[in-house]
């Protein structure tokens, strides 16, 4: 009698030969190979780099020029140079800015929001392949206390200027300076008087308890001269408007 049994897949280990179950975990071959996503998405056969700056809810120096730095993925099976993708995104997870390097730094081209924290994250590339995103690493931005209605010319003096310095604006006051510093100037309820072609004139308005919202204003000096701050009181918005 000839007795059959079950096909079944046998797997011979030799030598030569061994069985194995290919994962994309290690650097990818060359251009146009045909690429397997792992679960995470990665197709590069790499860990993720490890952040190295800045991290930890650490305050940052500047909102310019910010560098984020990392250390160098390992390949699984071979030590391999990669180019990294970074991003950078807000504390509740929109993307502010996303770039690639060649290196294992890379400097966001905005400049940040003051009083605010963000998030950011790395991952390996190599010829069109990626690897898996890092852990998230998280700082803050310069912490800087917004005067009120009922604060000091002083404490509004020191406040403008440590926005100058950290905007990085230059010592003169000129149109553009005014124009970069209008988000934060918003942000305050500072009045920048304008124009009519919506200019800065030079004048700002600050908060205050009184009906008029123009009763306390600032002259900043001559455009092209170092910043001057000298309160002026009760003036009237003139020329086009008033933001």
């Amino acid at each position: 009698m000839v007795r059959t049994y079950p096909a079944v897949a046998v797997c011979v280990l030799s030598a030569s030969m061994a069985c194995s179950v290919q994962t994309p975990l290690a650097p990818a071959v060359g251009p146009g190979s045909n690429l397997t996503a792992a679960a995470d998405g990665s197709t590069l056969k790499t860990g993720a780099p490890t952040l190295v700056s800045p991290v930890g809810d650490t305050i940052i120096a500047s909102t310019q020029q910010v560098t984020l730095t990392i250390a160098d993925a390992a390949g699984q099976f071979k030590t391999q140079a990669f180019n990294y993708d970074f991003e950078l995104q807000t504390d509740s997870g929109a993307v502010v800015a996303a770039g690639s390097s060649t290196g294992t730094t890379f400097t966001i081209p905005a400049t940040l929001t003051i009083n605010a924290a963000f998030r950011w994250r790395s991952r390996a590339t190599l010829n069109g392949a990626v690897g898996p995103w890092s852990v998230l690493g998280r700082f803050l931005t310069p912490r800087i206390t917004v005067p009120t209605a009922t604060s000091s010319n002083d404490a509004w003096k020191n406040w403008f200027f440590q926005v100058v310095d950290l905007r990085g604006v230059g010592p003169n006051l000129t149109v553009q300076a005014l124009l970069a510093l209008d988000p934060d100037l918003v942000a305050a309820n500072v009045i920048q008087e304008t124009d009519s072609a919506r200019n800065p004139r030079g004048r700002l308005y600050l908060p205050n308890t009184s009906s008029d919202k123009f009763a306390r204003s600032v002259d900043l000096g001559n455009f092209g001269r170092p910043w001057q701050w000298i309160p002026r009181g009760a003036t009237t918005c003139e020329g086009g408007s008033c933001k």
